[in-house]
């Protein structure tokens, strides 16, 4: 059994009818899943662009048997349906599909969640919601993992500037097959590099395959529009809200480099309400959840066990995931 088919095992679809003005409250099929323990501490895994909730597989497994863990596609990526041009695509549509999956569709009331990539943008903003809705709705923790979150620091591929202009994007697109794609990716934001035939990089093709996912990411890549214009609302934002944030970053990243979670920390997680750190994992690139699987997973257990330890190395190993800083709380 492969990997997707492995996913798809267990998940169920909802509706969710877009809440962008643009939209008309267009209906789109959302994938969603839950796996590990039923009844154990929840756990929420939001994913980023241009990929889908299937980042998540090597995490569910190493937390399978501590945590009750529900993914779902945003609609556009993996599993979900994708609607083409003239769909607007909205960072803000979902998160509060999210905010609708956590409160309505899984009604969780104590649970964390994990964020990466695009995933992160959409956890502030749903944080923030939340934060407006009723304090007892948000997690107990957030974890924010490898994001371009502050883009004057963050360097965006050729391919996503591609993307992006008007003038190329769509025939960037169609030159562009799943398989390349994934390959792209396994080749420049995977450490160690990867090949297609490895069984997460072949995953991401049949994902990217799945509904021509290929063909609407010029709509979908328009998030970072949102980005630049919103991101320092968001980080200001998270900065006020009293959740336990933990940075967790991959040290190969040369999409969303150190520099970012450095200035992030240092300027908007470092002093704000809660107990708060910062790690660094020596070897892993961009997707550190795909990479070092067994480091966020301890990091994951450590943090939600209250665990109090000095700025270290996890089990004082030299290749092992760094903390670097912590604050609020245990963290002095």
């Amino acid at each position: 059994m492969d990997i997707v088919d492995e996913w798809r095992q267990g998940a169920t679809y909802f509706e969710w009818a877009s809440t962008a003005p643009a939209n008309g409250g267009a209906a789109v099929e959302v994938f969603s899943r839950r796996c590990g323990t039923p009844g154990a501490p929840a756990l929420v895994c939001v994913h980023g662009f241009p990929t889908a909730s299937i980042d998540y597989h090597a995490l569910t497994r190493e937390l399978d048997a501590q945590f009750d863990i529900f993914t779902l596609d945003f609609p556009g990526y993996g599993l979900s349906g994708k609607p083409p041009h003239p769909y607007v695509y909205s960072l803000y549509d979902d998160a509060r599909l999210l905010v609708h999956a956590i409160t309505e569709i899984w009604q969780l009331g104590d649970y964390r969640m994990i964020t990466h990539d695009r995933g992160s943008s959409v956890g502030m903003i749903a944080l923030a919601m939340l934060a407006d809705q009723d304090q007892r709705n948000l997690p107990a923790d957030v974890f924010m993992t490898n994001a371009n979150i502050f883009l004057p620091l963050a360097n965006l591929t050729a391919f996503q500037v591609a993307l992006l202009d008007e003038a190329t994007g769509r025939a960037t697109a169609a030159a562009t097959t799943a398989e390349m794609l994934a390959a792209g990716l396994g080749m420049t934001t995977f450490m160690p590099r990867r090949t297609p035939s490895d069984p997460e990089i072949a995953a991401l093709a049949e994902c990217f395959a799945h509904n021509d996912g290929i063909g609407v990411l010029p709509d979908t890549v328009k998030y970072l529009h949102e980005r630049a214009r919103d991101e320092t609302g968001w980080l200001e934002r998270l900065s006020r809200i009293d959740v336990d944030t933990t940075l967790i970053w991959g040290l190969h990243d040369s999409v969303a480099p150190l520099r970012v979670a450095n200035h992030v920390w240092q300027t908007y997680v470092k002093d704000k309400p809660g107990r708060n750190r910062y790690w660094v994992v020596p070897g892993a690139d961009h997707y550190v959840q795909c990479d070092a699987p067994g480091e966020v997973a301890e990091i994951i257990r450590l943090t939600a066990a209250s665990t109090n330890f000095a700025l270290q190395t996890i089990g004082d190993r030299p290749e092992g995931a760094v903390l670097v800083d912590q604050s609020g709380g245990d963290g002095g």
